[in-house]
């Protein structure tokens, strides 16, 4: 069979689904291979915390008893009721309150009393507390007693004891770091700047924080070069191998529907130049973004607070704004060559180019996060959000700059919708109450049909070869792929499904929206 005859049915309409499954099948099947060849088997720890990650608690409590047995420590211990506690508050059937405690009888003392003195939180006894609290003034402290302290005091709403406590902790043991770092962070969000600075001239607080705090801190006393060496070395943390090639797996596929889209075939040159600057762009843009977050929240307080009215306020006004803005600064470096060398399509596709550059340098922050679930429902979906977000609001920065008294109004009007849509969306994400993902899943829809309402406006004839269509199918069945192969790897194949489930009804919507639309083209 011929490769038209294989895309297209003899009435010349494109096929989809075969092409699309053939795709996916074969996008899973190389990602498994090049994971065989690559990536180690994640180890039973690993295993358990995303089988935790992903609502599996039951799995998860079979492999955390069985390592207690084998290998007590503090953090699987702390691992096993942190889990066994999600998973009664989802009524999912565990191990019964007595096998619990019996379990906990069978540990090492200083691993036991410390797991029950966590579990019973504020009802622990004083006697408890007390040797809890001594275990962590001893020289050298008995291992995670500091740790544990401070988040009791930072649950408890003492965020300097709490830093104080975590600073001991990542001190007395370097494989425990971080905590220094959790510590810095706490007292620089408190605006404790004094106490940072005395922290940091101390030699080994300065060699045991992190990058990013560093640069935070470089950024407040105004170190401009300082604070540019450590965003650098922050950025570097998050090139972990496998997350960088799915993030570059993503960039290519939808780069490619892009390219489809933009008829990169009558100039290639002048466009395949064109969309690779704008992509750079976009990843460039991820700077400005950095240095707001910076700025909301040392001077502006804009934070995340889980209070629904200053939330909203936080992902329009913070998220939204910053985000779209920075895009937007970047996309317009490259307004003066498409006046002379683009039309109102390249305008759109290098608008989508530069979203999907912000997109590819997020994706990597969201897949080193740890969390699976999330990770994999944003990767689905973020890339066609920022895309289209970014295409519809350089859309209008562009008519604006041909005619700035006319096209005012569509521009303001183009701002205030997309930066609002982004808002909501990440809002809507993070308060379940208010419908979460599902009322998520509509704003996509929207956001979907203002990028075909200005793709339709600027591309007005249809061209030869591979339909925009089959570019479209092709790059979501790359990026299901990798992600159902980075999923099953994670928490193997029977339980990827459920963790791939949200992104998977977010890209259904974008699916949805666009097969109808672009069958036309």
């Amino acid at each position: 069979m011929s490769t038209h005859r294989l895309l297209y049915r003899p009435d010349g309409r494109p096929r989809t689904v075969l092409p699309g499954l053939a795709v996916l099948a074969a996008t899973v099947a190389v990602a498994v291979l090049v994971q065989l060849l690559a990536r180690r088997a994640p180890t039973d720890d690993e295993h358990a915390r995303a089988l935790s990650r992903g609502g599996h608690h039951a799995a998860a409590e079979a492999i955390y008893e069985r390592l207690l047995g084998q290998r007590p420590s503090v953090p699987l211990a702390l691992e096993f009721i942190a889990n066994h506690d999600r998973a009664r508050a989802s009524d999912e059937r565990v191990m019964p309150e007595d096998g619990v405690e019996v379990l906990l009888a069978r540990l090492p003392r200083d691993i036991s009393l410390l797991t029950r003195f966590v579990r019973e939180s504020d009802e622990a006894s004083g006697e408890r507390r007390r040797d809890v609290e001594a275990g962590a003034r001893r020289e050298p402290p008995v291992p995670w007693y500091n740790h544990v302290l401070a988040g009791g005091a930072l649950s408890d709403g003492r965020p300097s004891e709490a830093a104080a406590w975590f600073e001991r902790e990542g001190l007395a043991f370097p494989e425990r770091r971080d905590d220094v770092t959790v510590a810095l962070e706490l007292w620089m969000s408190s605006d404790e700047w004094d106490v940072v600075r005395r922290h940091m001239s101390d030699a080994r607080v300065l060699a045991a924080a992190d990058a990013g705090a560093r640069e935070r801190f470089a950024t407040h006393e105004r170190d401009w070069p300082g604070a540019a060496k450590w965003t650098l070395l922050a950025y570097a943390d998050r090139l972990a191998p496998w997350s960088v090639a799915m993030a570059a797996a993503a960039a290519l596929a939808w780069g490619f529907f892009c390219a489809r889209l933009g008829k990169v075939g009558e100039r290639p040159g002048r466009r395949l130049v064109l969309y690779g600057v704008a992509f750079a762009l976009g990843v460039l843009s991820v700077a400005p973004a950095v240095l707001l977050v910076t700025f909301e929240e040392a001077k502006l307080r804009l934070v995340e607070t889980g209070e629904p009215a200053r939330d909203i306020l936080f992902f329009v006004f913070g998220v939204g704004l910053r985000e779209e803005g920075s895009k937007l600064l970047l996309f317009a470096a490259l307004l003066p060559a498409l006046r002379r060398w683009g039309d109102k399509l390249d305008v759109l596709v290098c608008g989508a180019m530069v979203g999907l550059g912000f997109a590819a340098e997020e994706n990597l922050g969201y897949l080193a996060s740890g969390d699976l679930h999330a990770g994999i429902s944003r990767f689905l979906t973020a890339n066609f959000f920022h895309m289209a977000l970014t295409a519809t609001l350089a859309a209008a920065l562009a008519d604006f700059a041909a005619d700035p008294e006319r096209q005012s109004p569509d521009l303001s009007r183009a701002a205030l919708t997309v930066i609002g849509l982004h808002g909501a969306y990440d809002f809507l994400l993070s308060h379940e109450e208010y419908g979460g993902a599902f009322l998520a899943m509509a704003v996509l829809f929207f956001v979907g049909r203002l990028f075909l309402e200005a793709l339709d406006r600027a591309r007005r004839r249809v061209d030869r070869g591979l339909s925009p269509l089959h570019a479209f199918v092709f790059a979501v069945a790359v990026v299901t792929g990798v992600s159902a192969a980075h999923a099953a790897a994670a928490v193997g194949p029977a339980r990827a499904a459920a963790v791939m489930a949200e992104g998977l009804a977010g890209e259904a919507v974008i699916v949805f929206v666009f097969v109808r639309s672009l069958r036309g083209m």
